[in-house]
């Protein structure tokens, strides 16, 4: 009898089925060459059916000859591929519920956010994009430091007429939610932030320039060396914006423009 090849589309799928190993000794691809095997020999029957075949490294296949596997091995490899499968899509649907849940966690965590925000901003409705907003803040902060930032930031900046928020107030109180948290990170990671903030504070009463420069300044002559106290004086003592920056430049071993 002529023996009937196998297909390339045939021999992938039993490859992949069987995870590119040999299924007698364990070696795989590519560091051995495998070919497919027949589990009942094509001797006794000619059948290509891949229930019939098996992934076999050259060696094995080789030197077995037409030594068939057992009966219990056929029956247990089989049971082993529909268990996996069976797991792998229990697996798959847990995945699924978990992924679901935390969508609708996240929504309804977005939710709640902007029902605590419209408490401290009565008379103000909000649109879908600012509960969207408020969702990307609470996944890169946290749902309980998203509450904390917005208490923070209505008490700051919400101005009311007649008991309702002003637009340009609830707007600004909205925006600056994000800021204030990324503020408070950094200020738990580097702890001495918060008196320098206190000392821009300062110089922004101060002057009527103040730009981002300051924490960067205050923050590298901190660093060199220079305590909080002698840089609240210096803030307290210059007599404009340029001779601050001057000072701050000096302090922190940076020669002034």
């Amino acid at each position: 009898m002529k023996r009937k090849g196998i297909s390339k589309k045939i021999r992938f799928e039993v490859f992949k089925r069987d995870s590119f190993k040999c299924q007698y000794c364990g070696r795989s691809a590519p560091e051995f060459i495998l070919v497919i095997d027949h589990i009942i020999p094509v001797s006794k029957v000619e059948d290509n059916d891949i229930i019939n075949l098996i992934t076999s490294c050259f060696d094995c296949n080789s030197g077995k000859g037409k030594i068939e596997l057992s009966d219990d091995a056929v029956i247990n490899k089989r049971k082993k591929q529909l268990d996996e499968l069976q797991e792998r899509r229990e697996q798959m649907e847990m995945v699924y519920e978990w992924q679901l849940s935390l969508v609708h966690l996240e929504e309804e965590m977005s939710y709640n956010a902007m029902e605590y925000f419209q408490q401290f901003t009565p008379g103000i409705n909000y649109n879908e994009v600012a509960q969207q907003y408020l969702s990307k803040i609470i996944r890169k902060y946290g749902f309980a430091e998203i509450l904390e930032c917005i208490r923070i930031s209505t008490e700051q900046y919400i101005i009311k007429s007649y008991g309702l928020a002003t637009i340009d107030s609830a707007k600004k109180a909205l925006d600056y939610i994000e800021n204030i948290a990324s503020c408070r990170k950094k200020s738990k990671e580097k702890p001495y932030l918060q008196e320098l903030y206190y000392i821009r504070g300062i110089l922004r009463h101060n002057f009527y320039c103040v730009d981002w420069l300051a924490i960067q300044l205050l923050e590298k002559a901190y660093l060199n060396g220079n305590n909080i106290d002698k840089l609240k004086e210096i803030a307290l003592d210059a007599p404009n914006w340029t001779a601050w920056r001057t000072s701050m430049e000096n302090l922190s071993g940076e020669k002034s423009l």
